[in-house]
């Protein structure tokens, strides 16, 4: 699923959406949290306020909702272990917050690549022909090539695999001339 559909989703009360975030994520704040620690309940007390801060905070954001999550529990424990005051855990929370915002740091940068990629795509995708739209739709969606060459109307399975090469390679050209644009403003 999309961010944009988890967070709707999310916001919406959608059963679905919100287990599918408690069956991917928690997991993985539960691991940290008791490798820092903390325990199962801590872990889901971290989960729902992460949770209910993206509900009140956050619209739509350019970064992966997983990875939003996950930075928000670890800045929440480690702010939880300093109001412990117990010196171990904030000698450890300490070091747990230096390595947290390297890790941050490299996420959100490769998540913020990631989209971009994901805009460049979907930005060459919309230059191409209706025809090659269409197409590449219905291959991406499983139709068999005889369903494809009947309904975009082509006289056989061997113009269709002529078409899909030509699309690809525009395709690949767009990409190509969006992706040399936008290096300026990496």
């Amino acid at each position: 699923m999309e961010d944009h559909e988890l967070i709707k989703g999310l916001k919406n009360g959608n059963s679905k959406i919100v287990e599918y975030i408690y069956d991917n994520v928690f997991p993985k704040v539960k691991s940290l949290v008791i490798s820092n620690s903390g325990s199962e309940s801590d872990a889901y007390d971290i989960f729902q306020e992460a949770l209910e801060l993206i509900l009140l905070k956050f619209d739509t954001f350019h970064t992966h909702l997983e990875g939003m999550i996950i930075l928000i529990c670890k800045r929440k424990w480690i702010d939880k272990l300093r109001k412990n005051k117990s010196s171990e855990k904030v000698r450890n929370s300490a070091s747990l917050r230096y390595e947290i915002q390297e890790d941050a740091e490299k996420t959100l940068i490769q998540n913020e690549r990631a989209y971009l990629r994901t805009q460049i795509l979907e930005t060459s995708f919309q230059q191409l022909s209706e025809t090659c739209q269409n197409l590449m739709t219905l291959i991406k969606q499983g139709f068999k090539v005889n369903d494809i060459v009947e309904q975009l109307s082509f006289s056989s399975a061997n113009t269709l695999y002529r078409r899909k090469a030509a699309c690809m390679e525009r395709w690949s050209q767009l990409v190509k001339e969006n992706k040399a644009y936008t290096t300026y403003f990496e």
